[in-house]
């Protein structure tokens, strides 16, 4: 059904130097393909490419035996759907109704078939009560959701997908994978981007894009050291009382009834479903947003101001080039500059995000696995004593990963660090408290007990 052969796709900007060199895929017709590979390797712009949203350099594109690509007859581009790595990007309407709707109804879908296919798939996907908000204001599992819905509502016979179950906790990503597989018993062609391996053991298949093309190898140093432990064996920090939510729209935490949760020194991690309100009680903490139903109290007073990180590090990022985006949180904070850079070399090494070169690329030039790596190491280098990351490892490979929980865990060593995340394995590594914020107050948190923190030193 969609075929490409000795692919070659140019990233964008002024050179257009490939990032995809000689690729060859096909995806058949009730075929389920994920796509693996390090950051840098050029996954998104090969899945714009295969959509025909982005031009190829060389090779051939077919779609039903028929070539493809921008300038393709609107009628064979519209059995493809794309769904973006990252979501806030591609969310245009008023509402989650207005939203799911809006592909089939640009398509020229009837108002009969536009109604049941919006039914289905919000119902499918457990979105009912969310029909009426704002896309852009719920969590971004909630988000990718709506554009799965989205995608799924306008019947397509290829589906697109990067990233699609980055977001997802563990029931929503059971939810998706379940129906995706149902979709494509029934003849759906599916190629799904991930560095998940649960949802590559849900393909059919699976290919691995070339090399890392980042410019440097990987230089974790080898040496192994226990973690201090966080949570309530290091000294209170701060505390969040959350009172029971009153329905108002906005920002909140979902929560029935009045809640306390504390935050000590060392290394903490939030979890929780997805809309749980994990990511708002990150930004509450960094004094980014201010809500009502949630009151911040520092137990220790703040020398230096914490840090977050979100979980869309293209909100985040202001400069052009990555030399001054990396350090700018730091020498915004009293750091040397030339400190700030032998820093960010070192941690850019030990992360295998290349060293010299990758400051001299321009930030648009990034792949979103790199935009937030280089957000990381800016953060990870910047003076604070609450360091606030959300979903650190979205999108990121797992020797990555791996690399990152070793830096974290040395970062808590000497500032607290509070996590939200739902990648359990990564969190084992780093050997945070971990605490289910939907279940405060029915259960004690425990801290698990495998621990890896490498010494980066």
């Amino acid at each position: 059904m969609l075929r490409a052969r000795d692919l070659w796709v140019a990233a964008p900007g002024l050179d257009h130097s490939p990032v995809v060199r000689g690729f060859s895929i096909e995806v058949g017709r009730g075929e389920w393909v994920a796509l693996t590979g390090p950051n840098g390797g050029g996954k998104s712009r090969l899945v714009l490419a295969l959509a025909g949203l982005a031009p190829i350099v060389r090779g051939t594109l077919e779609l039903d035996g028929q070539p493809f690509g921008p300038l393709a007859p609107q009628d064979l581009k519209a059995g493809v759907s794309v769904v973006l790595q990252d979501p806030s990007c591609q969310l245009l309407q008023r509402t989650v109704a207005e939203e799911v709707a809006l592909t089939a109804q640009n398509l020229g879908r009837s108002e009969e078939e536009t109604a049941g296919e919006l039914s289905r798939w919000t119902c499918r996907f457990e979105l009912e009560a969310d029909l009426g908000s704002d896309p852009r204001a719920l969590s971004a599992g909630r988000q990718q959701l709506v554009l799965l819905a989205a995608a799924l509502a306008a019947r397509p016979r290829v589906l697109l997908v990067d990233e699609g179950g980055a977001h997802l906790d563990r029931e929503a990503r059971a939810l998706v994978l379940g129906a995706l597989r149902e979709e494509v018993r029934q003849g759906l062609a599916l190629l799904w981007v991930t560095q998940v391996p649960e949802e590559c053991a849900a393909a059919d298949r699976t290919v691995s894009l070339g090399e890392d093309t980042t410019g440097s190898s990987m230089e974790v140093p080898a040496s192994m050291t226990a973690s201090t432990l966080a949570g309530p064996e290091g000294s209170p920090l701060l505390r969040f009382a959350v009172e029971a939510w009153d329905g108002r729209p906005g920002p909140h935490v979902p929560s029935r009834r009045p809640l306390e949760l504390a935050i000590s020194s060392g290394l903490t991690a939030l979890e929780g479903r997805n809309g749980s309100g994990k990511s708002v009680l990150l930004a509450a903490a960094a004094g980014v947003i201010q809500v009502p139903q949630i009151r911040v109290e520092w137990l220790a007073a703040p020398t230096v101001p914490p840090l977050l990180v979100s979980q869309y590090p293209e909100s985040q990022i202001f400069e052009e080039r990555v030399a001054d985006e990396v350090v700018f949180a730091a020498v915004s904070r009293g750091v040397i500059r030339a400190r700030a850079n032998e820093e960010a070399l070192r941690l850019g090494r030990i992360l295998g995000v290349g060293g010299q070169a990758l400051l001299e690329r321009r930030t648009w030039d990034l792949s979103s696995g790199e935009k937030r790596l280089v957000q990381l190491i800016g953060a990870l280098i910047a003076p604070s004593d609450l360091l606030l990351l959300d979903e650190p490892t979205c999108g990121i490979d797992s020797a990555r990963s791996e690399a990152l929980a070793g830096l974290v865990a040395r970062r808590s060593r000497r500032h607290a660090v509070v996590m939200a995340s739902q990648d359990g394995r990564w969190l084992e590594m780093t050997g945070a408290w971990r605490l289910r914020i939907d279940q405060i107050g029915r259960e004690i948190p425990v801290p698990v007990k495998k621990r890896i923190d490498r010494d980066v030193s």
